[in-house]
């Protein structure tokens, strides 16, 4: 029997954090299409059940177009689908609408679905939740995978919203615990039978979820199963390091970028600038996204670099380029800002362009 286990897809996320509107608006249709190819994937495959472990939806309200897309492609699809309400999504216009019979939905107590050979039980974690974890009563002779959302940790934060406590799953007969609020996979052992997974997030939606976003298939036969993670999200965000020390002109650091860069056209990339470089330094970064901006679906460029500057030639020079340096250097600026400042004003009394 084959099973996905995926979580925090976050239909109806705004996305405008970094995007315009028009992009914004068509990741927020991606997002749904990949939840849709995912489905269209399952039947392919042949796989049995879907489980969403939690925030399938970004917020407890969503638009009635897209509510009745998801509804509709949940129920026109042949195979039954279980669903947890994370901590974006908890009672949610899901709950209150006419639902597809194969969509089955954990509550705030234990609730066990039968498919199979396969026991799946989980429930909406809350602010007193020792009771829940002592109460959860598994078959030894079962396959019996878990579901929840929230954080993953050991020790006696038994009760912590959106935590999930390890230390009281162990030895409860589970085999599978899925998991969802963490928006990168990761994988570990519980007790001596049970392995533990967050699956991460179906498609990375900032820059703090770059890398390979998908979900977890599962092949399960006479108690035993394998997993693997399947990559499948329509776009990859990247974060790139891009070491700019000796480079004099943005025409160079372009360059250096273009040759660092291998992603897809379809990317979301972010380049950051690292290394040192000299007060005669061009270095344009409103010309270095503008030189990239059609390259890629979205692209930023993010300044790291050190100016590489010997303050001692300043401290005595009597000059304006002097006084301005012993000014900063004097001020209760932190050193960050104080390199900040000193490398827009000599760059602008030497008659270059600023980027602010």
């Amino acid at each position: 029997m084959k099973l996905i286990h995926c979580s925090d897809i976050h239909l109806g996320a705004s996305m405008r954090t970094h995007l315009s509107p028009e992009k914004a608006r068509k990741r927020q249709e991606e997002l749904l299409a990949t939840f849709s190819r995912m489905v269209n994937y399952a039947i392919t495959e042949g796989v049995a059940g879907i489980i969403i472990a939690g925030d399938l939806l970004d917020t407890a309200e969503c638009d009635i177009k897209t509510r009745n897309f998801l509804l509709d492609t949940i129920r026109e699809a042949p195979v039954e689908v279980y669903y947890l309400c994370g901590n974006h999504d908890e009672n949610s216009m899901l709950l209150s609408s006419e639902l597809p019979k194969n969509l089955h939905i954990f509550g705030t107590k234990w609730t066990k679905f039968n498919l199979g050979e396969v026991t799946i039980t989980g429930a909406t974690l809350g602010t007193d939740n020792e009771e829940l974890y002592r109460s959860l009563n598994l078959s030894p002779n079962a396959f019996n995978i878990v579901v929840l959302h929230g954080l993953d940790k050991y020790g006696s934060n038994i009760n912590e919203p959106d935590t999930v406590n390890l230390d009281m799953l162990k030895n409860k007969n589970i085999d599978y615990l899925a998991l969802g609020h963490i928006h990168s996979y990761r994988e570990g052992k519980l007790d001596y039978r049970a392995t533990y997974c967050f699956c991460g997030c179906l498609e990375g939606r900032g820059f703090d979820e770059c890398g390979e976003k998908g979900f977890v298939l599962l092949n399960i036969n006479k108690g035993q199963f394998t997993r693997k993670f399947v990559p499948f999200a329509r776009r990859t965000l990247y974060e790139v390091p891009v070491d700019i020390t000796g480079l004099r002109t943005t025409r160079e650091i372009i360059n250096k970028i273009s040759d660092t860069l291998d992603v897809s056209p379809d990317s979301l990339v972010r380049v950051v600038l690292t290394g040192e470089y000299t007060v005669d330094t061009e270095k344009s970064l409103s010309l270095i996204e503008s030189w990239f901006d059609t390259r890629y679906f979205y692209f930023q460029v993010r300044d790291s670099s050190r100016l590489q500057i010997d303050l001692n030639a300043y401290r005595n020079d009597i000059s304006i380029a002097g006084e301005f340096v012993r000014m900063v250097e004097e001020s209760d600026l932190d050193d960050a800002e104080k390199e900040r400042v000193i490398n827009m004003g000599l760059n602008a009394l030497a008659g270059r362009e600023v980027d602010v």
